[in-house]
């Protein structure tokens, strides 16, 4: 609620606090507030705000102005406040324990304008609190907003902490009201106008989002009734939260014999426990679900950790997920959307608190499919027994309409998971970085993987999780593996990928992979390597895009464009352009950014735009393409195989690395 009317908003809470003392323990009623009428004392007129204005030889603030003149002073503010000043009590705060110049000397010239207004506050701020469990009230007449009101610090000195900021007193005690109600909402009888009202609200909320209705307007429904305590005001919206942003707290009881706590909350608190500084504290974890259940929780934090966990649901949207899962585990996380998205209509609540399947999060593939823009038109979608069969999330109008705010963080729209050209698209996160990919048709993942050196099919992983695997990998065996992901190609065919990111250095003369995985079928592979963004003095690192295609155990076509330059040899597919993979793909002119396509030190370097273009022609001509969203964001089935070198080609080059230092004079 909002302050219209001191007095009317005064005299709201004094009622409630005087009505929950009839239950208060009575060693800690207070008998001279209750004699008194309450929490209040009686107002100051305007001849007494005067005074009090000359006395500190300021006026006073707006908000602070019009409190005194309905209530000279305030019990019980919240806090650990038990009197806040009337007029007799108001005075300069004066910095008594020096904290002014501790502050300042945390200053320098990247401090925010708010840091350098709160170092100064302490010594010409008024003091507030007149009784108080080591907290301060400050006033700060140097902290003004437009609108002539000051700001208030709350600084619990207890705490360690940096002091609170309010906008202005009505800011502050409108929060001091919330807290006021957030502490004795647990009482069975704390009944009155206001938690009627945040109950109801609740309520409408929770059916109006259940039938898909702005969304957005029920979170901040929920999100007011939580600020108050309102009971199940908290546990609606964390799903909000989860089902859009990376899961947080899920304030549900601990229960494992709910199907609710034990299948959808659970697993999002463990996958948070893993991402958070307390991962290597597992009893934490452990110890809030109890001894009798620490053997389950323990299995279920393992399953989250290894990327094995599956999120499960009753009845169709169950078995939709089932089938999204398999799509996704392949790399089709736009198609694994559209099977989850047709099927929300169809979704079944454990309870009546149950707003969504938040547990999709927590699964390692199809979470990242749940993108936050995608986890809003979730929830636009009626569900529950509100929708219609068949009217899936797909069909919600997005962007901005019906309370679905427009693009999650990864700007990934629900229409599509963006390009799925053979070329990585420009605008990639990982667009500057090296990678390898062999494509082949006819063979599932698994038996590519197998082709590669895999000897078995790992946990799927996201492009940051591979480095963890690539290093566990050395660390066992002494030597380096390659260590690539698979799935299916994109483009309606039989065709699967490896893909691997930051690969070992190319070697002239020396890449078999495109010609081993080709035994029974054909092959392309596509090696990129990138210089160093800012080559050390006197490296040189070409830039090298090698194409190549094969079949049945024989290169057929090879295209190798290095340091701007090109060797081709062969013919290439119908439909493929040699010229596309040749000086081209390289910019000219002088020295220039790295990565622009301009010459640097270590040679032209590939121009993104003419890579990406001469990769999409190749794809279009073969009929396939690679699922980017996927290899950016999702998780893919992992292989650690053996070096895609093979030995010299014949009339080869024999050197050592993929790269060579040049240094001035040598």
């Amino acid at each position: 609620m909002s302050i219209d009317n001191w007095q009317t908003f005064l005299d709201r809470w004094s009622e409630q606090w005087v009505a929950v003392q009839d239950g208060a323990d009575p060693e800690e009623i207070d008998e001279e507030a209750l004699e008194a009428g309450g929490l209040g004392f009686p107002p100051l007129d305007e001849a007494g705000t005067a005074a009090l204005e000359e006395r500190l030889g300021t006026v006073l603030p707006p908000s602070y102005r019009a409190f005194l003149q309905a209530s000279d002073g305030w019990r019980y503010a919240g806090g650990g406040v038990y009197l806040l000043a009337g007029s007799a009590g108001v005075r300069w705060h004066g910095d008594p324990m020096g904290m002014k110049p501790l502050y300042e000397r945390q200053l320098d010239e990247r401090s925010r304008p708010s840091e350098v207004l709160m170092a100064g506050m302490w010594d010409r701020a008024l003091q507030l609190a007149l009784d108080s469990d080591m907290t301060d009230v400050l006033l700060d007449p140097g902290d003004v907003g437009e609108d002539g009101e000051w700001a208030v610090y709350v600084y619990k000195g207890w705490s360690g902490e940096y002091p609170e900021r309010y906008d202005s007193f009505t800011r502050y005690m409108e929060e001091a009201y919330r807290d006021f109600h957030g502490d004795h909402s647990h009482l069975p009888g704390f009944d009155n106008e206001e938690t009627r009202r945040l109950d109801a609200l609740v309520e409408r909320a929770r059916t109006a989002c259940l039938a898909g209705e702005d969304p957005a307007a029920q979170f901040a429904a929920f999100d007011e009734a939580r600020a108050y305590g309102r009971p199940g005001a908290a546990l609606l919206h964390s799903q909000v939260e989860a089902m859009t942003r990376p899961a947080g707290h899920i304030p549900a009881e601990r229960d494992l014999d709910d199907p609710f706590y034990a299948r959808e909350a659970m697993p999002l608190i463990a996958a948070g426990h893993c991402r958070s500084h307390r991962a290597g504290d597992d009893d934490f974890f452990l110890r809030v679900h109890g001894e009798e259940n620490r053997e389950k929780a323990a299995d279920l934090l393992e399953a989250v950790r290894k990327r094995t966990f599956r999120y499960d649901a009753p009845g169709p949207f169950g078995q939709a997920v089932a089938s999204a899962r398999e799509q996704a585990r392949w790399g089709d996380t736009d198609g694994a959307w559209r099977t989850i998205a047709a099927a929300v209509p169809d979704w079944e609540p454990y309870g009546p608190l149950h707003l969504a399947p938040i547990g999709l999060r927590a699964d390692p593939l199809l979470g990242p499919v749940v993108t936050a823009e995608r986890g809003w038109r979730l929830l636009a979608t009626p569900r529950a027994g509100h929708g219609v069969p068949g009217g899936g999330a797909d069909g919600v109008p997005g962007g901005g309409a019906d309370g679905v705010p427009g693009g999650g963080p990864d700007g990934v729209s629900s229409a599509g998971d963006g390009p799925w050209g053979l070329g990585r698209p420009s605008e990639a996160q990982l667009a500057g970085h090296s990678y390898r990919f062999v494509a082949v048709q006819g063979i599932a993942p698994g038996e590519l993987a197998e082709r590669l050196g895999a000897r078995e099919l790992l946990a799927p992983s996201t492009a940051h999780e591979m480095w963890e695997l690539r290093h566990e990998g050395y660390m066992a065996t002494g030597r380096k593996h390659a260590v690539f992901r698979v799935g299916r190609c994109g483009g309606g065919g039989d065709w699967s990928f490896a893909f691997e990111q930051d690969p070992e250095p190319w070697r002239p003369g020396r890449v078999a992979a495109d010609v081993q995985v080709s035994a029974g079928t054909r092959a392309v592979a596509v090696w990129c390597e990138r210089g160093p963004l800012v080559p050390g003095p006197g490296e040189a690192f070409p830039d090298v895009l090698r194409f190549s295609c094969a079949q049945d155990g024989r290169r057929t076509f090879v295209s190798t464009a290095r340091g701007g330059a090109a060797e081709t040899a062969g013919t290439p597919p119908e439909g493929i352009d040699a010229a596309l993979f040749g000086p081209a793909l390289f910019g000219s002119g002088p020295a220039g950014r790295p990565g622009d396509g301009r010459a640097g030190e270590g040679g032209p370097r590939l121009l993104r735009e003419a890579e990406v273009r001469a990769l999409d022609a190749a794809g279009a001509a073969l009929g396939i393409s690679l699922p980017w969203f996927a290899l950016e964001h999702g998780r893919l089935h992992v292989g650690l195989g053996s070096s895609w070198f093979g030995p010299p080609e014949p009339g080869g080059p024999y050197p050592s690395s993929a790269f060579v230092r040049q240094r001035p004079g040598h």
